[in-house]
């Protein structure tokens, strides 16, 4: 029986991280929690999750660091990373989504924002692994073919990779415009640029593309 999402939450406050794990298992999740970064890395090797939701500030190892020692595993690549936060400061954003992370959510919050943000990432990764299954391509086959796709991404310009990094993390066109400042229209033409220089007819194909070259694991 295939089990229900399984999602990891790291946080150092046990009143905290008590709740959240009640609140996602009252939605039917399994749950499993660690209270640093070391012991969420110790849990990750038995079982991966499906979704982490973490803390920043943590003992020990924090949130960061914990986000990019599993970002260096390309079997975790693909699991959807939210942090829940109280700093604000857009430089922290900005240096988090370097590292792979998909989503913030600022403290407080309500219940439900946390729980819709959960069900998006869990779909949006769950339609990416479907078509990927539908096309046979859950990953390049060989060293050649993900070289031939790393030239395909180096044929992009810096501004074309970034816009290509959001679009593997299921934003609009509308969210791309306004975390790069520029037009939706500009937005449109550095999609379309970049279907065509990676030979993909399609966002999703794009997404997928991004995915199996492991894009937040390269500069951009």
């Amino acid at each position: 029986m295939k089990r229900e999402a399984m999602i990891l939450v790291v946080d150092d406050d046990p009143g905290l991280r008590c709740g959240l794990y009640d609140l996602l298992c009252l939605y039917g999740f399994d749950v499993c929690t660690a209270a640093d970064g070391i012991e969420a890395l110790s849990l990750m090797e038995q079982d991966p999750p499906d979704l982490i939701v973490s803390d920043i500030i943590m003992p020990g190892m924090n949130g960061y660091q914990f986000c990019s020692r599993v970002r260096d595993r390309v079997e975790w690549l693909r699991i959807p990373f939210i942090f829940l936060t109280a700093k604000e400061e857009v430089g922290d954003v900005r240096y988090g989504r370097e590292l792979g992370v998909e989503d913030y959510i600022m403290k407080p919050f309500e219940s439900e924002d946390l729980v819709a943000a959960v069900l998006g990432k869990l779909a949006r990764f769950a339609q990416l692994a479907q078509h990927e299954r539908k096309r046979g391509k859950t990953s390049p086959r060989s060293k050649r073919e993900l070289d031939e796709r790393r030239e395909a991404f180096e044929s992009l310009t810096a501004r074309e990779r970034e816009v290509l990094r959001l679009i593997a993390r299921g934003k609009r066109n509308a969210d791309i415009a306004g975390q790069l400042v520029i037009g939706v229209s500009t937005v449109k033409t550095h999609v379309s640029n970049i279907l065509a220089k990676l030979g993909v007819g399609s966002r999703v194909e794009a997404a997928t593309f991004a995915l199996g070259i492991g894009l937040d694991c390269l500069d951009v």
